[in-house]
């Protein structure tokens, strides 16, 4: 009895365990190069990518494309698209019976995905056919063909893979893919055409290789396509034979020259390391719970790491994008990055602190060429191309606002986790820096109330003055509720400029005090109190308690309305300041519970008022408007979607004050009413809140991160 214990407790995370198969759809065969549903998202689910590699693949729907992985996919700099539909296709010849295998006619097909790669299978009694992709490295993608012999005579085999790229995009047909077509006894490279198409494909000197671990009789064939062929394989009785080949994709020619050619002797070992990586992850990810939960949590992490990055273009470091499958998502955002590593920490806290790391790269200092007057903040967006006003020609990269102030929140996470003090000591003069922008650049009356506002940028100026249009427009970006009932412009709000004592314009303010982004401050000032304790800088911590306790006093008297029972942002002006009770509840007036600045009573109010069936206890809890609202809209984006971030905070908030039921079965209502969320349906953008329809984006890294969250903080039991 013992043994069988010990046997099912160690199987819980176990990468070989069938329990973590088939988390996520990858089937599906590329036709062209860009194929999205109407939201934007590519059509076939899932793209099986690891390593922080640049390049995924997908398992073949069809009996046609067997013995094959479909794709590859390319991240063409900041667009994700499909260079083939079956780049390496493979014919196996029986040389002993002159006969080509029907890989229709084996006794029993496996195709499925694991944690750390796409399998298949096919199973003759006399031989079996074995195919896996997994990846060695940041570039490269290896392909194991396995040729198992289980008879007692030897067995005599040819193999031949070919394939060809898809010629052009079909919104760019005057654009020809491939440039030129190279062969050696080893392999094969497809030099690709350089087009910047801001919004539709970029790409440099760029590259893709085909490797063989072996000389091979390669022939060039029309179309840019191939055919490699094997010597005849001899596979002795009760024996097998592998044979490997390897994928790899580089942004310029020069990374190709940096990453050398593919050394075969290291090949096997890189995979085993990839493997006992992918193990640790498991290991330290799951202990015990529900399996559908369980592996909503191992979802969750392949996600992430789907959605990883590694160093290439003005991405310094690995990062986390928030969906490698939608259109727009390729790119690196502040307030995603916080809450992308709040989960990695848990299992990766490297990677987690790269993730930050990243995004500080390009924070903001007095000498900084574009915006010396934003010292200490960061951009909204970076990407794999700078904007033109830093000498670059990307179009996704932001700096027209920043993001709510969650950083330090991040950070603690991982030294929570890690205990890297160093980490701490790192940053912590970096998060100061970024908090104190907010107050001297985002409190226009420095009342110590901050709000949304928009930086000094040539889009906010229309024909010599500030554009108040853009102007809110960026404002509502900042807050990250881009298009929420708070920021509907009725031309009521003003937009303030805010100088310095020297007259220099620094930005602009609306004039709107949000509670969520002084909560979100208050939060940052506990948190900031505790790592100056941490690096014992007890001046420090001192201060910062005593900042945090004024704007508490703040937060509770000016932005708690007691009629409604509810915490609203405040709008202001020359006569006076009013809480903005007609926009309606939304989503924000539970993150002061979150951050803990509510009192004890006034969270007890918002839980006995609010938390009903009819305003914020939905079938997913914690819309971004209250379901009772005129405003509210289901399916709208900030104006009724659960989005998974905002739930997490209302059930950490109800957990702070000592709502523990009311928050587990909030979280347990969550995940088993969200569409798809325990099968194998990509993670979604956000959830209508009536149904549990999954809408917008799919594969969403914080999405992701939050379901991780939630597993470990009520589900892990």
């Amino acid at each position: 009895m013992l043994s069988c214990l010990l046997l099912c407790v160690s199987s819980l995370s176990s990468l070989d365990s069938v329990d973590y198969r088939d988390l996520l759809s990858y089937q599906g065969t590329p036709t062209s190069m860009e194929e999205r549903d109407k939201r934007g998202n590519l059509k076939i689910p899932s793209t099986y990518v690891d390593k922080g590699a640049w390049h995924g693949f997908y398992l073949p729907d069809s009996v046609e494309q067997y013995a094959g992985f479909t794709g590859p996919m390319i991240i063409a700099q900041e667009y994700t698209l499909d260079f083939s539909d079956n780049l390496q296709k493979l014919i196996i010849e029986n040389v002993d019976s002159g006969e080509m295998l029907s890989l229709t006619t084996a006794e029993r097909i496996e195709r499925y995905s694991r944690p750390d790669g796409l399998v298949q299978q096919f199973h003759w009694p006399e031989y079996s056919l074995e195919l896996k992709l997994s990846y060695s490295d940041d570039r490269t993608s290896v392909f194991t063909t396995r040729l198992v012999n289980h008879t007692q005579t030897p067995q005599h085999w040819r193999l031949t893979w070919s394939g060809k790229p898809f010629t052009h995009h079909l919104k760019l047909p005057q654009h020809a893919l491939i440039r030129e077509l190279e062969t050696w006894k080893q392999g094969v490279r497809w030099k690709l055409n350089p087009i910047m198409n801001t919004w539709q494909m970029q790409l440099a000197d760029a590259e893709f290789e085909l490797w063989f671990d072996r000389d091979m009789k390669i022939e060039a064939l029309e179309g840019n396509g191939y055919r490699a062929t094997t010597s005849t394989l001899s596979v002795a009785a009760k024996s097998q034979l592998s044979v490997l080949s390897a994928q790899r994709y580089f942004h310029t020619h020069k990374e190709g020259i940096q990453h050398k050619a593919v050394n075969w002797t290291q090949v096997d070992t890189a995979l085993a390391s990839n493997q006992q990586i992918w193990q640790q992850r498991l290991d330290r990810l799951i202990s015990s719970g529900d399996l559908a939960y369980q592996r909503m949590a191992v979802k969750s992490m392949l996600t992430l790491i789907h959605n990883w990055r590694s160093p290439a273009g003005a991405l310094l470091r690995d990062v986390v994008t928030p969906s490698v499958t939608y259109k727009w998502f390729n790119g690196v955002w502040a307030w995603d990055s916080w809450k992308q590593a709040v989960a990695l920490a848990y299992f990766d806290a490297e990677l987690a602190k790269s993730n930050v790391l990243a995004m500080f790269d390009y924070q903001f200092t007095a000498k900084d060429s574009v915006r010396p007057q934003d010292e200490g903040n960061l951009p909204d967006a970076i990407f794999y191309n700078k904007d033109n006003a830093r000498g670059g020609e990307g179009g996704n990269w932001n700096e027209r606002n920043g993001k709510p102030p969650l950083a330090t929140w991040a950070v603690w996470a991982i030294y929570q986790q890690s205990q890297d003090t160093a980490f701490v000591e790192l940053l912590y003069p970096k998060l100061v820096a970024y908090h104190n922008w907010w107050y001297r650049n985002r409190d226009h009356n420095g009342n110590g109330l901050a709000e949304y506002g928009a930086n000094v940028h040539p889009a906010h100026i229309k024909e010599g003055k500030p554009d108040r249009a853009a102007i809110i427009e960026a404002a509502a970006w900042e807050s990250g509720m881009d298009n929420a009932p708070r920021f509907d412009d009725d031309g009521s709000v003003l937009v303030l400029e805010n100088r310095n004592s020297e007259g220099l314009l620094l930005g602009y303010s609306l004039s709107q005090e949000s509670v969520d982004l002084n909560a979100y401050l208050f939060a940052e000032k506990v948190l900031l109190a505790k790592m100056s304790a941490v690096l014992g800088r007890s001046e420090d911590s001192i201060v910062w308690s005593t900042q945090a306790e004024q704007l508490k006093l703040k937060i509770q008297t000016e932005m708690f309305d007691a009629q409604s029972g509810f915490f609203y942002d405040v709008r202001f002006d020359d006569t006076g300041r009013e809480m903005m009770t007609e926009a309606g509840k939304g989503v924000e007036g539970w993150i002061p519970l979150w951050a803990g600045v509510a009192s004890q009573a006034q969270a007890n109010t918002l839980v006995e008022q609010h938390l009903t069936p009819k305003a914020f206890a939905t079938k997913i809890p914690f819309p971004t408007v209250s379901a009772d609202s005129p405003h509210f809209q289901a399916q709208r984006y900030w104006r009724g979607p659960v989005w998974l971030d905002q739930a997490l905070f209302g059930l950490q908030g109800l957990q702070r004050y000592g709502f523990n039921t009311e928050a587990e079965l909030l979280a347990s209502k969550l995940v088993n009413n969200g569409e798809g969320i325990l099968g194998m349906e990509p993670i979604r953008e956000n959830y209508d809140p009536i149904t549990g329809q999954g809408l917008h984006c799919n594969n969403f890294s914080w999405s992701a991160s939050v379901l991780l969250i939630i597993y470990k903080t009520w589900l892990d039991k």
